[in-house]
């Protein structure tokens, strides 16, 4: 069963500054995150990956160069469907702010009736994930997507046979690894959420651009 990791890129420094970041290819990794991206390499070392897809995003990039400077010769290709949504006018806005609107709500509640002002709607974002999904049903060996907290969230949903409004349900922190398995075309869940590090910020508050409202879960933790 070829089996698919799923890595979010590591702390930005728009999740510091609690801003969505969107597509904005000027967002870079944080102090934290650059240092998060370094301890990925031993993690990633251990899972054998044959082949990287990822998102054009600097950020994503700034994530797993890491890793890629000590295994050189592994496979690498950006993937633009693995690309941040597009929130439009709504990106670079202050989530503190954006959470005040009265989209906000429909967007928790009923996510799939919903298209950002300019920009992209959350049942697109879900075909780009099932394109993706229906590619890796092909592969090999184990792969690695470096990608963002709401596509990552989507994979999720869409393995465990979850509606498109239900997406949101899954918690997917900065740095951390999903795994799915697909077999036969058939994609079951392995694990997600899964740190490199034994520490996690205690409040999670926002679900847009991969925050997350849950405070309480169970992960499986990398020692």
């Amino acid at each position: 069963m070829p089996i698919v990791y799923l890595l979010r890129h590591a702390q930005s420094t728009a999740n510091t500054k609690g801003i969505l970041a969107g597509r904005d290819n000027k967002i870079g990794l944080s102090k934290k995150g650059f240092k998060q991206a370094r301890s990925l390499v031993q993690v990633l070392d251990a899972l054998k990956i044959q082949k990287i897809y990822c998102s054009p995003l600097t950020r994503c990039i700034q994530t797993v160069n890491p890793y890629m400077q000590k295994r050189p010769k592994t496979l690498f290709a950006v993937d633009h469907r693995l690309v941040e949504m597009d929130y439009g006018s709504w990106s670079g806005k202050k989530l503190s702010s954006l959470s005040r609107k009265p989209q906000w709500q429909q967007i928790q509640k009923k996510p799939s009736t919903f298209i950002f002002p300019n920009g992209e709607g959350f049942k697109a974002m879900r075909s780009r994930v099932e394109s993706i999904l229906r590619d890796l049903g092909d592969e090999d060996a184990p792969a690695l997507l470096v990608t963002h907290g709401d596509i990552i969230k989507m994979f999720l949903a869409v393995a465990v046979g979850l509606k498109t409004d239900d997406f949101q349900r899954f918690i997917v922190e900065p740095g951390s690894i999903s795994t799915i398995g697909i077999n036969n075309h058939q994609i079951s869940l392995v694990n997600s959420n899964t740190l490199a590090s034994t520490r996690v910020d205690k409040k999670v508050s926002n679900t847009l651009g991969g925050g997350n409202i849950i405070s309480n879960r169970l992960n499986f933790w990398w020692r």
